[in-house]
């Protein structure tokens, strides 16, 4: 029509400047929170808030494995089975980890918890952000580590062989044929050589002519318990630097405590994932690697 203005095109909306993706901005520390005695339906809280809490300043995940060094924060419900005795064992292991205590609103027999079951979903992220700026991230802490996770979560596959002169090894501990091939075919796909033993004692044989970069264990071995195979190659010095990984389908609260007694390097429940056994043994293979750097090398037999 005459006199009429042309539309101009609408202007495409501007990208959040908050947006994850975007160029340069600075990763968020990454915060490992462990469930002991959680309800299904309280973890399932968790990790829904954890993952659309995307401007919260922390990184929360809820980790997979409550081995020692496989967390940050300890989340226990005290008003579970035993939940008073898991806070206090784990208040006396060498790690220190945080502890954010679950309870209900009123008990009288003990002092007020840090979360409530009414109100957990509303305190949740405050309650743990707190405890992260009062304890985890202090230097005496686990502030250097838990920052620089997320800085190594872009670091690529590892190359062993640069450090090693060989691919790395890894010795599988189960008594059971089948669990050992099933788990050397998904190592061997991540560019690890595997060899197999159906007992601690021949384990312990292998390990005093041979040197492995990663140690898998059943929990129970028909010999020893492979709790206490852990705890025996972390008090060797010649052994100790080895990452142990236990796989169990072991899941009670005093069988968790018991993993991290026995100072293995992670505690995998089985069925394992594919995805969860990769994360794992990227992180422990970078330990193990880390000291051989240290140690100059070791001999490739």
């Amino acid at each position: 029509m005459p006199g009429t203005r042309p539309v101009r095109p609408a202007a495409a909306a501007p990208t959040p400047a908050a947006a994850p993706t975007a160029e340069g901005a600075e990763p968020r520390p990454e915060i490992r929170v462990a469930a002991f005695g959680l309800a299904l339906r309280f973890q399932r809280v968790l990790e829904i808030v954890f993952r659309h809490a995307r401007h919260n300043p922390y990184q929360f995940v809820l980790s997979v494995s409550r081995g020692p060094g496989d967390y940050d924060l300890a989340l226990v419900d005290m008003t579970a089975k035993g939940g008073p005795e898991v806070a206090q064992t784990l208040r006396r292991l060498p790690e220190n980890r945080p502890i954010v205590t679950v309870g209900r609103r009123e008990d009288p027999t003990r002092a007020c918890d840090d979360l409530t079951l009414q109100r957990f979903a509303i305190n949740l992220l405050g309650v743990l952000n707190r405890t992260v700026e009062r304890n985890v991230l202090r230097p005496a802490r686990l502030g250097a580590a838990a920052i620089a996770r997320s800085a190594a979560a872009w670091i690529g596959q590892i190359d062993a062989e640069t450090v090693l002169g060989r691919k790395a090894r890894a010795l599988l501990i189960d008594e059971s044929p089948a669990v050992r091939r099933q788990l050397s075919l998904a190592l061997h796909q991540m560019g690890l050589d595997c060899e197999g033993v159906g007992s601690g004692r021949e384990a312990l044989d292998v390990m005093a002519v041979r040197r492995y970069e990663l140690v898998f264990l059943e929990a129970d071995l028909p010999d020893m318990p492979g709790l206490r195979l852990a705890r025996d190659i972390k008090r060797d010095p010649a052994l100790r630097g080895m990452p142990v990984i236990v796989l169990t389908r072991r899941t009670g609260p005093l069988d968790l405590l018991r993993g991290a007694w026995s100072r293995c390097d992670s505690y995998l429940v089985k069925p394992v994932t594919l995805q969860t056994l990769r994360e794992t043994v990227v992180r422990c293979m970078r330990k193990s690697l880390a000291s051989t750097a240290r140690d100059g090398g070791i001999a490739t037999a």
